[in-house]
């Protein structure tokens, strides 16, 4: 196996493990009432979908064509744009130590289901023809949310006195598999970003994915949890579909790939580093003594009287 093909198996596993071993210490963490009680909010969980699905992959589209680049990076970095509520959005929400996470896994879940309609339609008008099937989206949801998080919410009902202690091991797992994920996805691709230092790629896709944190963080509301929820969750893109349309529909194309490899690295890399800058401010403000917006885990303190924040 050559030193490339090990970076990436090493980056995929380790997205995968980060994000099955997130999803299953959240499952953990709550009950399944928990988890469902913010979809009983319709007009926020709508406001959501509306600015994942259309706003900002919009912006994207604006912004990748603005700053002047070349049409095949534009339609690359679209792509996998385009993908809401990618699963790492719950590791980074879990870092800020201030979200409110059981709304965070069930607005992932409802903006995955909205992708089966979103994504297609928005891959047609990006590249004439282009698809990707709803079984595939499904598939992923299935296998990185639903599933883990069914096995979490039982293991915590079964076994409740170790599902804290095995909750902790399971963050710990998940912190170290995504930064040995990020490190080897940086050094395979090193060559493709640095290739596009002059292109604008890079800056552009800055700017999309603070845009898209932005965005999240403006229609989670009034109350700061649902806030910090929502901005994670819109602030990283499900940039695998993209990449999955790019390798079957467009041969993989280099002119599409390398743009939007950037985009995911850059995308994935800047809400990393904002969610542990939100905990480390969390954490300084508990340590003053003034109360910070997370309880102990990080897990998101109940907010009174705001529709987004989840009982508990």
């Amino acid at each position: 196996m050559s030193a490339d093909k090990l970076l990436t198996t090493l980056f995929n596993a380790g997205i995968a493990v980060s994000i099955i071993a997130t999803v299953l210490s959240l499952g953990m963490s709550f009950t399944a009432a928990q988890v469902l009680a913010p979809l009983r909010h319709v007009v926020p969980v709508i406001v959501l979908i509306v600015v994942n699905c259309l706003l900002i992959p919009a912006a994207a589209w604006g912004i990748f064509t603005v700053f002047g680049i070349k049409s095949g990076y534009v339609t690359g970095a679209t792509l996998v744009a385009v993908g809401a509520a990618g699963p790492t959005g719950l590791k980074a929400a879990q870092l800020t130590k201030r979200a409110d996470l059981a709304m965070a896994v069930s607005v992932v879940i409802v903006l995955q289901l909205a992708n089966v309609i979103a994504v297609p339609l928005w891959a047609g008008q990006v590249v004439s023809g282009a698809s990707i099937s709803a079984v595939t989206i499904l598939k992923d949801l299935l296998e990185l949310v639903l599933i883990p998080l069914a096995v979490g919410l039982l293991v915590r009902w079964r076994y409740a006195d170790h599902a804290k202690t095995w909750r902790l091991d399971l963050v710990k797992v998940a912190n170290l598999a995504l930064g040995l994920a990020l490190i080897a996805g940086i050094a395979v691709n090193w060559s493709t970003v640095a290739s596009l230092f002059g292109s604008l790629v890079l800056f552009a896709s800055l700017v999309v994915a603070l845009v898209s944190l932005a965005a999240g963080y403006l229609a989670g509301g009034r109350n700061a949890s649902a806030r910090v929820s929502a901005a994670m969750v819109s602030g990283v893109r499900f940039g695998s579909l993209g990449l999955i349309i790019i390798g079957t529909q467009l041969h993989g194309n280099a002119s599409y790939l390398g743009a939007a490899i950037v985009f995911t690295l850059v995308n994935t890399v800047v809400a990393m580093l904002v969610a542990v800058e939100t905990g480390r401010r969390a954490g300084t403000e508990a340590s003053g003594g003034r109360p910070a917006a997370a309880g102990t885990g990080g897990q998101a303190a109940p907010a009174a009287g705001d529709g987004h924040a989840s009982t508990r």
